[in-house]
């Protein structure tokens, strides 16, 4: 018997799309309307959905197959993805999109491969693929057979990193760095909160099956912390795919194939934007880019109290706190 297609179902099948255009069409005229606040406003609403978290990983089971990839946005993610993917390819992972062969749960936009696709794990010689999720740790399942790579960045810098790249979606004049600042340290950001997340990831570091790395390692020691991640991933390289592996995860290298990163825009916005790059410094230590001192160290406070707040003992000030030196170049 042919399947009934309800009003709800149609809503449900055509629903995202629908949305993901009139947020474009937003972001689109938002600059020229002076409708920037609204537009973050609209999609901080989409992003932070309670259901839409809820409903990210609901009837799938992670396997042996899965590593994922967990970060608060902006913290390095599609670099770690690359790694990961290459690792699990051995240096020769090929896509024309990262979001053809990497799920993303939550994502805002339909048009990325589904947790049920088997394809990137039956054609990885390792039988591994990726995931990538910027959702909070209880959000996320937990499963022994997977195995979960967490990243974290300094948020400053990860406040520069996520003004310009709102500036590139929107297309137009941003909201003031002082009103950007405000969202961003007071829960009404669009990627949520920094602090909460890294409470929550930073319960997990001492399992078996968790790795904890920081953007700011990652950027320092990048040779090691891949032997490091493909050992954790129980994959061990020859020199050749090592080499591999190394390179197609250089911050050149995906600099040159950044639409394969770009996030995908619904037809009739589908022309890349000019200027507009997914990977832009590759850098860390360059908030003051942005940021005087004093809002530099007002997002070290804040943060500090945040994950004071959550009962969380991140090594917060050793790791990021006073850290505003100039950018670095790319490892």
């Amino acid at each position: 018997m042919a399947k009934q297609w309800s009003v709800a179902d149609r809503i449900g099948k055509f629903g995202t799309w629908v949305m993901m255009i009139l947020v474009f069409v937003m972001m689109m005229l938002a600059g020229k309307l002076g409708l920037s606040r609204q537009t973050l406003r609209a999609m901080t609403s989409q992003m932070q959905s309670t259901k839409i978290k809820q409903r990210a990983f609901k009837g799938y089971r992670l396997t042996k197959h899965d590593v994922l990839v967990c970060t608060y946005a902006k913290s390095g993610t599609y670099w770690t993805l690359q790694i990961v993917h290459q690792i699990a390819h051995r240096g020769k992972g090929e896509f024309e999109h990262i979001h053809e062969v990497v799920p993303w749960p939550e994502a805002p936009m339909p048009n990325v491969t589904k947790l049920a696709n088997e394809l990137p794990a039956r054609t990885a010689p390792t039988g591994l693929r990726v995931i990538k999720t910027h959702l909070e740790s209880q959000y996320v399942p937990y499963s022994p057979e997977a195995k979960y790579i967490i990243v974290v960045r300094d948020p400053k810098d990860i406040f520069v990193s996520s003004y310009f790249f709102s500036q590139g979606m929107i297309s137009g004049p941003m909201v003031p760095v002082a009103e950007w600042l405000d969202l961003f340290l007071f829960g009404t950001f669009q990627y949520g909160s920094w602090a909460e997340q890294v409470a929550g990831y930073w319960q997990w570091r001492t399992r078996d099956n968790v790795l904890f790395l920081t953007f700011e390692e990652m950027k320092a020691n990048h040779a090691d912390v891949v032997r490091r991640i493909a050992a954790f991933m129980g994959v061990t390289l020859t020199d050749e795919e090592f080499a591999q592996v190394l390179e197609k995860s250089q911050f050149q290298y995906m600099k040159r194939i950044d639409e394969k990163f770009t996030p995908q825009r619904p037809w009739p916005f589908n022309k890349r934007l000019a200027g507009f790059a997914v990977m832009r410094k590759g850098a860390r230590g360059g908030s003051s880019e942005l940021l005087t001192p004093e809002q530099q160290a007002q997002i070290d406070q804040r943060m500090k109290a945040e994950l004071q707040r959550y009962g969380c003992d991140f090594p917060y000030a050793q790791m990021f706190e006073g850290a505003s030196a100039e950018p670095v170049a790319a490892a």
